[in-house]
């Protein structure tokens, strides 16, 4: 595909500035938002902080970010601080193999605090949200037909009961449901 970048003239009409492949205006574009895809290679590193430093490591070293040149790990207490110092090489070597360039040049450890891990997912996309049961077609048909003291028609009573009073909320919107009597 190519792109055809146009310029208007003074006049106003368009004349024709250079032609040039989609693909290479793309790469440009973005490399333009991001040179070195600094921001997609971080991302991919938080991503994956316990395949590249370890699991053992993982679980007690956070992903903070970066500061320029410098990795920022969070730690959960003093002790484990220290003991982070003696693996920062380590931890160095790692993650810059796996970004295939040497992005980083120092580790500093600091306690985690407040702070928020980049590996951990934002709570908004931890919670899923529930799945509505769809409404059988012919809900309701069996009530005449069980026992109406047997756990199997209490559990369907109140699996009937379940579907009006989503159905009384939605025709109400801002009325609390209420508690369907079948007595």
């Amino acid at each position: 595909m190519v792109l055809i970048i146009v310029s208007p003239l003074r006049t106003g009409f368009p004349i024709m500035k250079r032609i040039q492949p989609l693909s290479s205006a793309l790469i440009k574009f973005l490399q333009d938002k991001d040179g070195q895809g600094t921001h997609y290679h971080l991302t991919r590193l938080w991503k994956h902080w316990e395949e590249v430093v370890g699991e053992h490591i993982a679980e007690v070293a956070r992903p903070l970010g970066h500061r320029k040149t410098t990795l920022l790990v969070g730690v959960e207490d003093h002790m484990l601080m220290q003991e982070l110092v003696y693996y920062s090489p380590a931890i160095l070597e790692q993650v810059n193999a796996f970004l295939g360039m040497n992005f980083f040049d120092k580790v500093h450890v600091d306690l985690i605090g407040d702070h928020a891990s980049l590996d951990a997912l934002p709570e908004s996309t931890r919670k899923a949200h529930p799945l509505e049961p769809k409404k059988p077609d012919h809900l309701g048909g069996l009530l005449d037909k069980l026992d109406p003291d047997s756990p199997m028609a209490r559990c369907y009573r109140a699996y009937v009961d379940y579907f009006a009073r989503r159905e009384q909320a939605r025709e109400r919107p801002g009325t609390p449901p209420t508690n369907i009597d079948r007595s």
